[in-house]
């Protein structure tokens, strides 16, 4: 059985001090999908107070393996289904 959380790594300004969250609000198909794949998912506050979400496999975290997502206005939902689309261009 799949939690109802995400666990992801949070990089919070200013200096980008990382912590692990449990990211709610997302359905369970895109939760299993980053499980199933162990694909790490990381979001990152800029300065402007963008939101980009990145996700890259836990076996190669290289910058060269990401693959990221601009929030921009898209709820979590929205934004962990456009961050799945991407993974699966990329790493399927």
């Amino acid at each position: 059985m799949f939690e109802d959380t995400l666990t992801v790594r949070y990089y919070a300004r200013p200096h980008g001090r990382m912590r692990e969250i449990e990211m709610r609000n997302i359905d369970q198909s895109e939760i299993r999908f980053f499980i199933e794949m162990n694909i790490q998912v990381s979001i990152e506050e800029l300065s402007t107070g963008d939101i980009i979400v990145y996700g890259c496999p836990r076996d190669d975290e290289s910058e060269e393996s990401e693959v990221m997502v601009f929030a921009g206005k898209k709820n979590c939902q929205d934004t962990m289904k456009a961050l799945r689309k991407e993974c699966e261009k990329a790493f399927l």
